[in-house]
């Protein structure tokens, strides 16, 4: 192990994971439910608009979620997909708008009902592919998006809103939302899911950790996509082999606060 390189990760968790940096994610949105079902659904809703700019992804997640009033979960559950359209109406997010949302909410719903939780869902599609991440995250996002479609058709706006590895995306926004749920509540991540193993994630990839990841050695590619992310996973499970990615918030923190970027 390079002791040095260990030595300044720690140093960069140590001075950026802390609940004072949240103020830069959306993560902030979802920290204010206490339930974790409600964390469930509106850690998801939110991790799927986590793209643009980082005050503006704030700005219309509080909005959507404003909308939904104290619980999130009861709303999706107890609102029809037609009244969701109508209360979402002219909203906008780069390229979704509200009927994306709406679908979304509802695509959320159906998987709830058929199988008690997205969390119980999600862990079908580990067993079914042998826990293998890439393979159960193509699952998972085929899955979301088929109930989605039932409602709004082929949208490419919508698509977007879940990603999937197939092509080699590095899936940043939904392998983000995997760390919120899958590490334990530490102030900044959520502990909300239960039986998947820390060592089973990996690391979302922005421009701001791989930039880091580029200065540190860990990676020699130079496009963000399942490979890049692969690759950083890997080396810092030399570091942390049960929990590799316990480095992510510190280490884009860094990035956006150091570097002074402005997007995630």
């Amino acid at each position: 192990m390079n002791k040095k390189l260990k030595q300044t990760l720690e140093e960069i968790y140590k001075k950026y994971h802390h609940p004072k940096f949240l103020g830069l994610d959306p993560l902030i949105c979802v920290r204010r439910f206490e339930d974790n079902e409600s964390r469930e659904v509106a850690g998801f809703l939110s991790s799927s608009l986590a793209y643009g700019r980082v005050e503006i992804i704030v700005r219309n997640i509080e909005t959507l979620l404003s909308l939904m009033k104290s619980s999130p979960v009861e709303f999706i559950m107890n609102t029809d997909y037609q009244e969701k359209l109508k209360l979402f109406t002219g909203f906008k997010h780069r390229f979704n708008d509200g009927q994306d949302i709406a679908a979304l909410l509802e695509s959320m719903k159906v998987i709830i009902q058929e199988y008690g939780s997205l969390e119980k869902c999600f862990c079908k599609c580990m067993d079914k592919n042998k826990n293998l991440l890439k393979d159960a995250l193509t699952s998972f996002t085929d899955i979301m998006k088929d109930k989605g479609r039932a409602f709004c058709g082929s949208r490419q706006s919508f698509d977007y809103l879940i990603p999937s590895p197939d092509r080699g995306s590095a899936c940043k926004r939904l392998v983000m939302y995997l760390r919120w749920m899958i590490r334990k509540d530490d102030g900044i991540d959520l502990g909300v899911w239960k039986d998947i193993s820390t060592a089973n994630l990996l690391m979302p990839v922005d421009t701001h950790v791989a930039r880091i990841a580029q200065n540190l050695g860990f990676t020699k590619r130079n496009t963000a996509d399942w490979k890049m992310a692969q690759e950083i996973t890997d080396a810092l499970k030399e570091f942390d082999p049960n929990d590799p990615v316990r480095y992510d918030f510190s280490l884009c923190r860094a990035g956006m606060v150091d570097f002074r970027g402005g997007t995630v």
